[in-house]
């Protein structure tokens, strides 16, 4: 069961925060202020940890990604399926017939980015490794996201997956990351006893499960993290149990608030499809009232009314992923048109009519 988790003031920043954590919680050092005397050398990562025992790379996921994913999605969709709806939904690929097609050419276009951020983490703990005396070091790729709602903690994981066991020159992928860390704070869900839990995913990679006592320093620093960000050890979940989190402005516009309201009391949610049906089309009459005829035209608090009705309608038909042409006027029957349009002049019925046939 989907839950509704909202934050005001934007969203966090993260690497900021990881700063601070490195710091004061691991003891380390931001090689990023060495900036000018780590460059002359070579490559570098961000922190370094316990005498270099641990090296972090830092990389925070901040490119939208709705433009990539709606041209991966439209070129693909077959021209006799494509869904008919207003606003904006989320996808069900499961209605395509070629949805598993869709979804990995989705995936893979998310999984380029992650590719391009774990080749650099690469190549900086190779670069430092070889001018550093310590050899024994644990390498963590962090990648964290406050924002990106298409970066779920189970598309990275899989991704992220995918990636290490494409084949490589030396057979194994990014040789000099021992892991990869996910902390997301736009991906929330709530646990057994009613707290609201942040994502955070570690995936292992060859060398550390050669090498088992890194595994150990590994969920150490995750741990801390959680420990540090929420005041309690983290605790295992589903990857695919996580919701959004809505970020809510100070300022925002009516049509905007409408459907945050609706959101926050989804009031059609009991409704069956066809009552659902029937309170749509009721809508799309009364809406009918704001064109011209003879009738008395709605103040405008009835007009603003009708069309957050309206609204309220389509974010419900949005959410239950129904294509707006299963909703047409002419499905309705003679008892349900009339419990639709009562209420209704007369005329504008006749006409609602005429355009239903």
């Amino acid at each position: 069961m989907s839950i509704h988790i909202e934050r005001t003031g934007g969203p966090p920043d993260l690497p900021a925060a990881f700063a601070h954590f490195v710091v004061h919680h691991l003891h380390g050092r931001s090689l990023d202020d060495r900036k000018d005397e780590e460059a002359k050398l070579g490559k570098f990562p961000d922190f370094a940890c316990y005498r270099d025992l641990v090296l972090i790379e830092m990389k925070h996921l901040e490119t939208d990604q709705n433009e990539r994913i709606n041209e991966t999605y439209k070129s693909r969709v077959p021209a006799d399926e494509v869904p008919f709806y207003y606003g904006k939904r989320r996808l069900d690929l499961n209605q395509f017939s070629n949805g598993r097609e869709i979804a990995s050419a989705i995936i893979s276009k998310l999984a380029r980015t992650l590719e391009t951020h774990l080749g650099k983490a690469n190549d900086q703990f190779e670069d430092y490794r070889k001018r550093t005396p310590r050899k024994n070091s644990v390498s963590i790729c962090l990648l964290l996201n406050s924002q990106i709602d298409e970066f779920s903690p189970d598309v990275v994981i899989y991704a992220v997956q995918q990636k290490l066991r494409q084949p490589s020159p030396g057979d194994v992928r990014f040789p000099d990351i021992d892991a990869v860390l996910y902390i997301s704070e736009k991906h929330a869900q709530k646990l057994p006893d009613g707290r609201i839990a942040f994502a955070i995913a570690q995936i292992v990679c060859a060398p550390a499960i050669e090498q088992r006592w890194k595994m150990g320093v590994i969920e150490c620093v995750m741990q801390r993290w959680s420990e540090f960000r929420t005041g309690s050890a983290a605790v295992s979940g589903r990857p695919d149990g996580f919701e959004s989190v809505v970020d809510v402005p100070p300022q925002m516009p009516r049509h905007e608030a409408w459907k945050l309201a609706y959101r926050r009391n989804p009031y059609l949610r009991p409704l069956t499809d066809r009552q659902l049906m029937v309170h749509f089309q009721r809508c799309v009459g009364f809406n009918a009232l704001l064109s011209n005829g003879s009738w008395t035209m709605p103040s405008m608090e009835e007009h603003l009314g009708y069309v957050r009705d309206f609204g309220d309608a389509i974010e419900e038909i949005n959410h239950r992923g129904i294509d707006l042409r299963q909703f047409a006027p002419e499905g309705l029957t003679s008892q349900e048109r009339a419990q639709a349009y009562a209420g209704l002049p007369q005329e504008l019925i006749d006409r609602l009519s005429r355009q239903a046939t």
